[in-house]
């Protein structure tokens, strides 16, 4: 039933594509450029393909930075008020990157914020513990690293759930918050979230750090142009492209004692999510019964 479930709503986003090609194949052949030649109809159907993509990932892309409708439950910055920015670090942790992340903030004395897989707890236990024992704040970023829209009711549960258990084992801290992969959310997660009494927190800046060949340069250079009060920037110390962990994270390792000294030059001061979430505007929490 869990595994029927899973393929009706990875169905729907196929259908949906579908449906998105077919009208511009429409617009395209039959409205405008009318060819009957095989070879341009081919052509019109890739460039029609391409768009309907094109426009999936613009809507995952406003979902994630600016949502649909209220949501008062998610967070994605702090008060742009104040002078105060939030690091936060996914996929971990990573016996590679993790712990030269933790030598750095620790040598400028720097607090961020960890959304562990719960595999990779379960793999590296003692880097997960040095980061609540240097005082990190921790996050549930779920047991597989699993996109969530199309996981099955049980398997959403499972991964949240699973993750929240191994986390807490492991470095005795219960997570505050919990961020989806990939940013991709649905509201069975919103609700889940509220239960187990996690904030969901997604970000303002990404440094896309996850992206093959990225450069240290690359990453200053985003944050540098980007960052202003309220801000909280994503890097990884762990995931990959197609698995959940090998990817290489040496240009985040490199990139951070110089994104640090920036923010900090811009007399940005980086605090725990926590307290920059704390002087985040207030808003009345949605109802439970939310539309899916």
């Amino acid at each position: 039933m869990a595994n029927l479930e899973a393929l009706l709503r990875i169905g729907a986003y196929i259908v949906g594509l579908a449906a998105l090609t077919l009208i511009f194949w429409y617009l395209l052949q039959v409205r405008w450029i009318k060819s009957s030649r095989r070879g341009m109809k081919l052509l019109l159907f890739f460039i029609s393909l391409s768009l309907g993509l094109g426009v999936m990932f613009t809507g995952f892309f406003l979902y994630v930075y600016h949502g649909i409708g209220h949501q008062p439950d998610i967070y994605r910055r702090g008060s742009r008020d104040s002078n105060m920015v939030a690091l936060t670090f996914d996929d971990g942790p990573s016996a590679e990157f993790t712990p030269a992340i933790l030598d750095i903030l620790k040598e400028y004395n720097v607090p961020a914020t960890f959304f562990m897989v719960g595999t990779h707890v379960e793999k590296y236990p003692e880097i997960a513990q040095r980061i609540a024992e240097e005082g990190h704040e921790i996050g549930n970023h779920t047991h597989n690293h699993r996109n969530i829209p199309t996981l099955s009711t049980i398997e959403l549960h499972g991964e949240i759930l699973e993750a929240t258990a191994t986390i807490t084992a492991v470095t005795g801290v219960y997570p505050s918050y919990v961020r989806p992969p990939r940013g991709m959310y649905d509201g069975r997660f919103r609700r889940l979230a509220s239960l187990i009494g996690q904030d969901i927190v997604l970000w303002t800046i990404s440094t896309r750090d996850w992206r093959y060949g990225v450069t240290p340069d690359s990453i200053i250079k985003t944050v540098k142009n980007k960052v202003k009060g309220g801000d909280i920037i994503l890097f990884h110390d762990s995931g990959a492209l197609i698995k959940n962990e090998g990817g290489d994270r040496r240009a985040t390792v490199l990139a951070l004692p110089q994104v640090i000294e920036i923010i900090q030059a811009k007399g940005l001061e980086i605090v725990p999510l926590s307290v920059l979430l704390h002087g985040a505007p207030a808003e009345e929490f949605p109802q439970v019964d939310m539309p899916e």
